[in-house]
């Protein structure tokens, strides 16, 4: 019998629009709309009113306010001129904001959670160690960490013409970024990229999701409580034609976006039209392997955690499990007893460890593909029903066998559904796994050192994880980022915060010269040099290359403009 699931929010007095917006007639009742943070202060909300509704019982709490074409132009010249002053801040000063703004986060840890639990629905505890606690081990690494990546890099130049000279990268902000963030991660992933941005010397437009609007204006809020400058970071909930109308500004210097393929791909060609660069982050469907060797009971713990946690509703959630076919059996009874275990309901409420998904449109969109997946022949083991009641609650649902071309195989769920598809060999499990076009994240379940090692290098993924699984967002040094239809560059790390600057190479020459090595006049002299250059470089024979490097020496012009005894070092040390 199947243990009891639901507990029952608040009763529901009215549905909402699914799309969330409404008509600036409707719901006064609930208070004056929120409005855009500009400047660091609210500002208007021209745009359409958005509803915050609470996914637990399917009410709306609160308004929005939307930024229009005025208040996108506002912030973008607010953040433009806020830059320049901003860029020229000393790091160590940008990071002790950072630093504050960590301090304040976690004085408020509770409060955000409480709001990220109201807003989005995944549970207060959930809240805490899945946004709150990486963001603050996110703010404290780049506070500690950003001097040194924006100091530079010095070169040891390769070239023995050039080993005098004094070379190095710098890394120059960008200017002002636009953030286009999801609804899943509400907090811990905008406030990140937020202040990866901020330590390198940028100002910031976040445009947070009409799903988690409150959210991300709250991050607004906190950076302001913690003295960034006004302007430098502006939030605009804004609908999607104003969304492309920031993505197209000419001041916009780079978009970070994070969200669908079909959102994804418009927000790429309407900057590429600027042109401007872009990051994505976009779709996953996550695969999970679990070999003949794996332990059972931990795989089964870590595959239902890592499927179910915030309601599946993770770009990294395990959505594919291929599991070798002679500890299938076995697996899947561990995996359910694992499934019946969790406890559905109101995401305020103590005890509950997974929540309603964040619309109704969402739960519709997964319903679909479960029903599409059974009658195409899978097996549904556990849920695969909406409940009656309000809320936009769907069970913990489990699917063996569905066929590889049904869309709960092909397209991201992003919903609270394990596909079990049992493999004859580890091979095909690799095969079956990386046929998919997106490849953000994939894990792998072995108590064998080999084993793993054929996982890692064989699962196709920015970000591969044995005996594992949703940590690496946690992991401030790992990067994040995908193949394939995925994604286009990093966030996180070293590399994301490169993503946030303009790489320079910038050289001086301190030593007495004539001029150019290789500068005018091309005269007899100049020719000679260059016959004894390619000789001494590129002349089959070492005996060959040494003579032309005694031509180099006898001839006036070689030595009149290039330090002879930097040549000769650097030429022995390329050699040997």
């Amino acid at each position: 019998m199947m243990p009891e699931l639901f507990v029952a929010p608040a009763p529901s007095r009215g549905r909402t629009p699914q799309d969330g917006t409404v008509r600036r007639t409707a719901y006064e009742d609930l208070g004056p709309a929120v409005q855009p943070l500009v400047n660091g202060e609210p500002c208007g909300g021209t745009g359409a009113i958005l509803l915050c509704v609470n996914p637990a019982s399917g009410e709306p709490f609160a308004r929005v306010a939307c930024a229009g074409p005025a208040e996108i132009e506002q912030a973008i010249e607010s953040a433009s001129a806020a830059s320049s002053l901003w860029r020229g801040a000393p790091v160590g000063e940008r990071c002790r904001r950072i630093t504050r703004l960590a301090d304040l986060v976690l004085q408020q840890a509770d409060a955000i959670a409480g709001l990220i639990a109201l807003e989005q629905g995944k549970p207060v505890h959930e809240a805490l160690v899945m946004e709150v606690l990486p963001a603050l081990d996110h703010l404290r690494y780049l506070a500690a960490q950003a001097e040194g990546f924006c100091s530079g890099e010095g070169i040891d130049p390769r070239h023995p013409f050039y080993a005098h000279k004094r070379a190095h990268f710098l890394y120059d902000p960008l200017g002002v970024v636009a953030l286009i963030t999801p609804f899943n991660l509400p907090f811990a992933l905008p406030i990140v990229q937020v202040a990866s941005a901020l330590v390198m010397g940028n100002a910031v437009i976040l445009k947070p999701s009409e799903e988690a609007a409150l959210t991300g204006l709250r991050i607004g809020e906190l950076c302001v409580e913690s003295g960034i400058p006004a302007g430098i970071v502006n939030v605009l909930p804004a609908t999607r034609e104003d969304v492309l109308r920031l993505v197209s500004h000419p001041k916009i210097a780079k978009v970070f976006f994070t969200g669908s393929p079909e959102a994804g791909r418009l927000v790429m060609a309407t900057a590429g039209c600027a042109p401007r660069p872009v990051v994505l982050s976009l779709a996953g469907k996550h695969p999970s392997i679990v070999t003949l060797d794996a332990d059972l009971d931990r795989a089964a713990r870590g595959i239902a955690w890592g499927a179910l946690a915030n309601c599946g509703q993770n770009c990294g959630a395990i959505e594919r499990v291929y599991v070798d076919e002679r500890v299938a059996a076995p697996f899947v009874e561990k995996l359910l007893a694992e499934v019946d275990r969790v406890r559905v309901g109101d995401p305020l409420l103590d005890g509950t460890d997974m929540g309603p998904l964040v619309s109704e449109a969402r739960r519709a969109a997964v319903h679909e593909q479960v029903v599409e997946a059974v009658a195409a022949g899978g097996r549904l083991l556990r849920g695969g029903e909406i409940p009656p009641g309000p809320g936009f609650f769907y069970p913990p649902t489990v699917v063996q066998g569905p066929p590889e071309d049904c869309r709960l195989m092909r397209e991201e769920t992003l919903g609270p559904v394990i596909s079990i598809v049992a493999v004859e060999s580890l091979e095909q499990a690799l095969l079956r796994a990386n046929e998919s076009p997106y490849a953000l994240t994939a894990s792998g379940w072995t108590t064998d050192a080999k084993t793993a090692e054929r996982l890692m290098l064989g699962l196709q993924a920015g970000v591969v994880t044995i005996n594992d699984v949703l940590y690496s967002f946690g992991e401030p040094a790992a990067t994040w980022s995908g193949y394939k239809a995925s994604g286009l560059g990093h966030t996180h790390g070293g590399e994301g915060l490169r993503e946030f600057c303009r790489q320079r190479f910038v050289s001086a020459d301190e030593i007495p010269s004539s001029g150019p090595l290789h500068g005018f006049p091309y005269d007899a002299a100049a020719s000679k040099m260059a016959a004894a250059t390619l000789a001494a470089f590129h002349a089959p024979g070492r005996l060959r290359r040494l003579r032309g490097v005694l031509s180099l020496m006898r001839q006036k012009r070689f030595r009149s403009r290039l330090p002879v005894r930097s040549f000769l070092l650097a030429f022995k040390r390329r050699t040997g």
